[in-house]
């Protein structure tokens, strides 16, 4: 500590140090601005070089100094925007992500209802009302999250509907599959009369 104390402690200043022993490396930026800030992570992403960790804090210093406090609003909105826009995730995942819980909200309000129906055999007014209250609830968002289709919200779709496809392509095989083998079952009683004109002897202790 006496060793980086001197340079530690100095006013409005950049500091580094490095801990060898765990690999690690902590610098200090001086950036009491919002713009520095900005700048700072608009290097990083040019760079394509980010910390493990990062704390930033643009408070008194830049409200007091440069703008009032009613702008200083505004300008942490564009800090916030380069922030978002330096990690690898964005608005786009959660408008992808909102349509798609949405959907899955309203395909379990319909099977819950069916089970209701079919295997619990619930009163049919009972069981129109669950629908009713979840489902219109449920259909609210989702004509709200429909807003975003445009903005990355159609990538779930896209999904649903290719997964969709292949599902019912694999049905549709599987039905031809059954017709094709109920077409050319052979009738026990045909192999009982066959196996007469065969010459077909039975084993003792078979049936």
């Amino acid at each position: 500590m006496d060793f980086v104390k001197t340079a530690l402690f100095k006013r409005h200043s950049n500091y580094s140090i490095s801990v060898d022993e765990i690999g690690m490396k902590l610098d200090f930026v001086w950036a009491p601005y919002v713009l520095n800030l900005t700048h700072l992570l608009t290097d990083f992403k040019t760079k394509k070089k980010y910390p493990n960790v990062m704390v930033m804090g643009a408070g008194l210093w830049h409200m007091l100094h440069v703008s009032n406090p009613s702008d200083y609003e505004l300008v942490l909105q564009t800090l916030k925007s380069s922030l978002v826009s330096l990690f690898p995730f964005s608005t786009d995942i959660a408008n992808a992500y909102g349509i798609a819980e949405v959907v899955v909200m309203l395909v379990t309000t319909a099977l819950v209802t069916l089970v209701m129906l079919l295997i619990w055999q619930t009163n049919l007014f009972m069981a129109l009302c669950f629908p009713l209250l979840f489902g219109s609830i449920e259909l609210i968002y989702f004509f709200v999250v429909l807003s975003k289709v445009m903005e990355r919200g159609w990538l779930p779709l896209v999904f649903a509907t290719f997964f969709l496809t292949v599902m019912y392509i694999w049905h549709y095989g599987n039905v031809l599959k059954y017709q094709s083998e109920v077409r050319e079952k052979i009738s026990m009683d045909f192999m009982i009369k066959l196996g007469s004109k065969l010459g077909t002897v039975r084993v003792l202790g078979t049936f």
